[in-house]
């Protein structure tokens, strides 16, 4: 039977309890983590960005600490800014200190307009390795973009439960050619390395857990172009999905992003 509990680092349990949510959840072999930010023992932020990002990891060491994990364990990570084209280079440069030597982990970075005051948050899924069968495995076909040359892995497998995490797929080509400017032309390359993951995996469009689409600047008419090679993709499979409108992605010109989660048959 599954079992759950919550997870909380040392003296930080008591600023978990007032705002009612736990750190990290762990389910069976995978510990779920929520956003860290850079915030100080008493909930404030650290003012200067640098110290905000080096302290939302520390929070986050201290949470994969206190669930029986490192970074090494970390599976898939998801980072918001609040002003991505400008913080991206001192984020990235930390994130490199941190995750130094592949296999890289999986990641999506989100440009958002609201962060409760902070500047920068990030949240992953780790496996657990005191489970004696737990393991993760890292992916980067060759029918996909290079992502390991970002020092980042596009598919990170977790075991046992056999789960197949994606980093946020974008408007990008393995051969590295141009990509169009428009919404429509860049969610059907994005849908399109999502199909090649699926062939990697030797998995459907009914092994698809979960979808969450990204869109900049979104209104339901941009969603509708977002979403037509992706329903085209999942035919009558009806896997979980969500939509998000942000202000940026991890570059100006991108457009859409996609992030999705496969059982593997």
């Amino acid at each position: 039977m599954a079992t759950r509990d919550a997870v909380f680092p040392a003296e930080r349990q008591a600023l978990y309890e007032k705002h009612r949510y736990s750190a990290a959840v762990r389910s069976d072999t995978l510990l779920f983590v929520s956003g860290q930010v850079g915030s100080r023992a008493d909930g404030s932020p650290e003012p200067d960005f640098e110290a905000q990002v080096r302290r939302a990891f520390a929070n986050l060491e201290a949470t994969l600490g206190a669930g029986g994990c490192t970074l090494d364990d970390v599976i898939d990570v998801t980072s918001f800014h609040t002003d991505p084209e400008q913080q991206m280079g001192l984020a990235m440069a930390v994130k490199n200190e941190k995750f130094p030597h592949a296999p890289f982990p999986n990641w999506t970075a989100v440009g958002v307009n609201w962060l409760a005051g902070f500047d920068f948050e990030i949240k992953v899924t780790a496996r657990i390795p005191s489970h004696a069968s737990t393991s993760v495995s890292r992916r980067n076909p060759p029918t996909m973009w290079d992502m390991g040359g970002l020092g980042y892995s596009h598919i990170s497998v977790a075991e046992p439960g056999r789960l197949a995490f994606l980093s946020g797929q974008i408007a990008a080509t393995p051969d590295g050619g141009e990509v169009p400017e428009d919404l429509a032309g860049q969610a059907q390359l994005a849908t399109a390395s999502l199909a090649a993951a699926l062939e990697d995996l030797e998995a459907t469009a009914k092994d698809i857990v979960m979808l969450r689409v990204y869109v900049v600047d979104a209104t339901s008419e941009a969603f509708g172009k977002a979403l037509t090679p992706l329903r085209e993709l999942i035919g009558d499979a009806m896997p979980s999905i969500t939509t998000i409108g942000v202000q940026a992605l991890y570059k100006p010109e991108i457009k859409v992003e996609i992030e999705m989660v496969v059982r593997l048959p």
